[in-house]
C-alpha cells in the first residue's frame, strides 16, 4: 500500500508564539489512555461573589490577582470555533477533542493556547515521520471528506518528562500502527505466545474496537459490521446453550439481553449516533479480546474454555510436594479443589460465565459447612455436659477427643465465614478476577496454595467428625461396660 505526501495538509490555523518544549514521542495503545484516570478535580468554593466581568470564584480561596485569574479564564476558550478543533462529549460524560476534518483526537485540553499549540507541532512531526514512511497524514480526500481511512491519536503527558503518547489507526484495516519501532507488550494482556502476523492482526482489530469506543464522534457502522456482530451474538449464544465448556463470554441469558439490543441497532445502520455506535464498538471490542486470548485462527487454537494451549495435559496433572503432603491430613479435598481451579483458571486467563459458576458453587459448600459444624458444636457441648458429671473421667481420651473437636468445628465455621466474605464479590468482573488471581497464585506452588485454602473448612470439619467418633468410642457413657 503506497501513499503520497501533502505539504498543504500540514498547514495549521494556530500560530505558535514562544518557544515550546519539544516532546518525546511514546507509542501507546487505545487500551492505554488514561481517560478513567486523570486526576481532574474542581475547587468547590463555599462563598462565591459574581465579578463585574461575569465570572464567579470564591471569596475565601480568592486568588491574589483576580483580574489575572480572570485573563487567564478566556485565554482557556480563545478561538476554538476557528482552529478547527471542537470540543465533544462522550457518552459516558468524558470530555475529549477532535479535529474532524483531519480525524485528529486527544484528551488533552486543546482549549489551553500552549496545549494547543504543543498538540499541533506534535501533529506536524509526526507527519513528517509519515512523510519518511510514505504515508501521506493527514491524508486528502475530495471525494469523502469526512471519511478518511487514517485517524491519529495523541496524549500529553503531564510532569517533569515530557512526553507526546500517540498512535495511528487505519480505519479500512482496523488495526492501529506507528511510526516508531514498538513491542505492545501490554496489548497482548500479557499473553504468552503471541508470534503469528494473524494473531497479531486480532489484538490491533481489538484495540481498534477500543479506540472507536473512546472517540465515537460522528462515526457509523455499515451493514456489514451489523452482521458481522449478529454473527458473533448467535453463535455465542448457540454454544452456551449446547455445550458444557463453551468460550462464549457470556451466558445464554446475557446473550438473549444483547441479542434484544442488537435487534434496536438495526435501525441505525449507516446513521450518525454516538451512544449505539459506542455499543457496537463495545461489543465488537469484547469478541475480539475472546478471539485474541483464545489464539482464533491459530493451530493451537483453544476450543474448549478448560483446555490449556501451553501446556501437556500430564503437566497440567503435576501437584506440589506441599499440596501432596496436606492433602492426606486434609483428607483429599486439595485435590479436589486444584483441578476444579485448573478448569476455570486456564493459562491465567478467566471465563467468567464458568468462573461465576465455580464461585456459587464453593460459597454454598462453605455454607453447608457452617450448618454442619455448628450442629457438631452444640453436639459437643451436650456431650461435655454428660462426661463432666463423672469427675473420674474429666482428664479422659473422650474429654480430650471432644476439645479437640470442639477447637475443628469452630475453625471450620470461621474459615467458612472468612473465605466466603472473601470472595462472595469475586465473580462480577473478569478483569478483577484475572488481576486478583495473579497476584494470589504467584507463587512458587501457583494454584495449589488456593486449592489447599479451599480445602480448610472441610478439613477441619472431618477431623471434627473424626474426634467426636473417638469420643463416642471412648467415653464411659457409650462404654459396654456400663450397661
Amino acid at each position: 500500500m503506497s501513499f503520497s505526501f501533502s505539504s498543504s495538509s500540514l498547514s495549521s490555523p494556530v500560530t505558535t508564539t514562544g518557544k515550546i518544549p519539544k516532546r518525546v514521542f511514546i507509542p501507546f495503545t487505545a487500551s492505554e489512555v488514561d481517560r478513567y484516570n486523570r486526576g481532574n478535580l474542581m475547587y468547590v468554593f463555599h462563598h462565591v461573589c459574581l465579578s463585574s466581568r461575569g465570572s464567579s470564584y470564591g471569596q475565601a480561596n480568592r486568588p491574589k490577582n483576580s483580574q489575572g485569574f480572570l485573563l487567564r479564564r478566556e485565554r482557556l476558550t480563545t478561538n476554538l470555533d476557528s482552529t478547527g478543533w471542537k470540543a465533544c462529549t462522550h457518552p459516558e460524560g468524558a470530555l475529549y477533542f477532535c479535529d474532524i476534518q483531519r480525524r485528529i483526537y486527544t484528551d488533552s485540553d486543546v482549549r489551553d493556547v500552549k496545549t494547543l499549540q504543543t498538540i499541533e507541532k506534535c501533529i506536524s512531526r509526526l507527519s513528517d515521520l509519515a512523510k519518511y514512511h510514505t504515508i501521506t497524514f493527514p491524508e486528502p480526500s475530495p471525494s469523502q471528506p469526512s471519511s478518511p481511512s487514517l485517524e491519529l491519536v495523541l496524549e500529553l503527558t503531564k510532569g517533569k518528562r515530557k512526553e507526546c503518547r500517540y498512535y495511528f489507526v487505519d480505519v479500512q484495516k482496523r488495526l492501529l500502527f506507528w511510526m516508531h519501532e514498538w513491542i505492545p507488550e501490554r496489548m497482548y494482556a500479557n499473553l504468552r505466545g503471541v508470534k503469528e502476523p494473524s494473531h497479531i492482526k486480532i489484538a490491533l482489530e481489538m484495540q481498534y474496537w477500543m479506540h472507536c469506543e473512546l472517540y465515537p464522534h460522528e462515526r457509523t457502522f455499515d451493514t456489514a459490521i451489523y452482521r458481522e456482530l449478529c454473527g458473533f451474538v448467535i453463535h455465542a449464544n448457540a454454544e452456551s446453550i449446547t455445550s458444557d465448556t463453551s468460550l462464549a463470554p457470556f451466558d445464554s441469558t446475557e446473550l438473549s439481553k444483547m441479542m434484544d439490543i442488537i435487534r434496536v441497532l438495526q435501525d441505525s445502520i449507516g446513521q450518525v449516533n454516538d451512544p449505539l455506535f459506542c455499543v457496537v464498538a463495545r461489543f465488537m471490542c469484547i469478541f475480539s479480546r475472546i478471539h485474541f486470548l483464545n489464539f482464533h485462527g491459530q493451530a493451537c487454537a483453544r476450543l474448549d474454555v478448560d483446555r490449556t494451549v501451553y501446556s501437556s495435559p500430564d503437566r497440567r496433572r503435576c501437584m506440589s510436594i506441599l499440596l501432596r503432603m496436606l492433602s492426606i491430613f486434609l483428607f483429599g479435598a486439595p485435590w479436589r479443589y486444584v483441578e476444579a481451579l485448573r478448569g476455570v483458571w486456564v493459562d491465567e486467563t478467566v471465563n467468567l460465565p464458568r468462573w461465576r459458576t465455580f464461585v456459587g458453587n464453593i460459597i454454598n459448600e462453605w455454607g453447608g459447612f457452617t450448618i454442619y459444624s455448628t450442629v457438631m458444636l452444640a453436639v459437643d457441648m451436650s456431650l461435655l455436659g454428660i462426661v463432666h458429671t463423672d469427675i473420674t473421667a474429666y482428664q479422659s481420651v473422650a474429654v480430650i477427643a471432644t476439645y479437640i473437636s470442639v477447637v475443628c468445628t469452630v475453625g471450620s465455621i470461621v474459615a467458612s465465614v472468612v473465605l466466603t466474605g472473601m470472595w462472595r464479590d469475586k465473580a462480577e468482573n473478569a478483569e478483577g478476577v484475572a488481576k486478583y488471581m495473579t497476584k494470589i497464585t504467584d507463587t512458587m506452588i501457583g494454584v495449589d496454595n488456593m486449592a489447599i485454602m479451599f480445602s480448610v473448612p472441610f478439613g477441619l470439619l472431618i477431623w471434627g467428625c473424626v474426634s467426636m467418633h473417638i469420643h463416642i468410642c471412648h467415653s464411659p457413657c457409650f462404654s459396654f461396660g456400663r450397661f
